[in-house]
């Protein structure tokens, strides 16, 4: 005899009880590093393979609060080597985030969803103690490589808040709960192209007013960007990128 299915209500909460065991474990595993019982390299191994479990679980059962804090959890640690100094302490506010998010904020609307992201540590991949961190956060949608490492850097360094998103179909969803003050997107992209996700965002009410610009080494004219709509900003992926992003900023009134 076989036993009954969970009902949706038992899913949900087994779900939530996965997201709560596994930020137990995460908060375990920063007392073992703070104690010196875990090495803090493979800490931030760990920590990534969780952060990608609750990420996939909140989206099982559209907690979409809990599937993005988990993905800014996650794309922060990509520029993570070691567990230690403000690393350590960044990670420790991610969890506080999620574990209140968890305790009462299921429901969050959009809204309340993009003021949550803006009270979380901006990552980098160098030292940015001389940098000053401004509110402006900007979603880079491109697939991992060199390109999107220096892409992010400039950025960066300019002190803008990143969030790579890997894929378009992903970023649209993102682009919706995360409010993000503009969206950089590559046109060669594996699924949607940099043009089709623009002309997505520009037709979703949720989305149609975040600034977006077109990262490619192409000429407006080229036929490939026929579709880009005429008032979407191209930023080069020539030695023209850090002109562009002056330029362009500038219009939209982000520097």
């Amino acid at each position: 005899m076989t036993g009954q299915l969970p009902s949706v209500e038992e899913a949900f909460q087994e779900a939530l009880d996965s997201i709560d065991d596994r930020l137990l474990q995460m908060n375990a595993l920063l007392s073992d590093v703070s104690h010196e019982r875990l090495n803090s390299v493979m800490a931030v191994a760990v920590l990534r393979q969780h952060a990608h479990s609750v990420k996939g679980l909140g989206a099982s059962v559209g907690a979409t609060i809990i599937k993005v804090l988990a993905h800014r959890l996650e794309d922060y640690l990509e520029a993570v080597e070691v567990l230690e100094g403000r690393a350590f302490g960044d990670c420790q506010v991610f969890l506080d985030r999620l574990s209140e998010a968890l305790d009462g904020r299921l429901d969050a609307s959009p809204q309340d969803i993009a003021g949550f992201c803006r009270r979380l540590p901006a990552k980098g991949s160098f030292s940015i103690d001389d940098i000053e961190i401004n509110d402006i956060e900007l979603m880079l949608v491109m697939t991992e490589g060199t390109g999107t490492h220096f892409v992010t850097r400039e950025l960066a360094e300019c002190g803008y808040r990143i969030v790579n998103v890997r894929s378009t179909v992903d970023a649209l969803a993102l682009a919706a709960q995360m409010r993000p003050d503009m969206v950089i997107v590559s046109n060669v992209m594996p699924e949607l192209s940099g043009v089709d996700f623009i002309c997505a965002l520009k037709a979703m009410p949720a989305t149609k007013s975040i600034p977006v610009a077109l990262l490619t080494s192409a000429e407006r004219d080229n036929p490939r960007l026929s579709d880009l709509p005429t008032d979407v900003p191209i930023l080069s992926k020539s030695g023209r990128f850090a002109d562009d992003v002056a330029s362009v900023f500038s219009q939209i009134g982000l520097l």
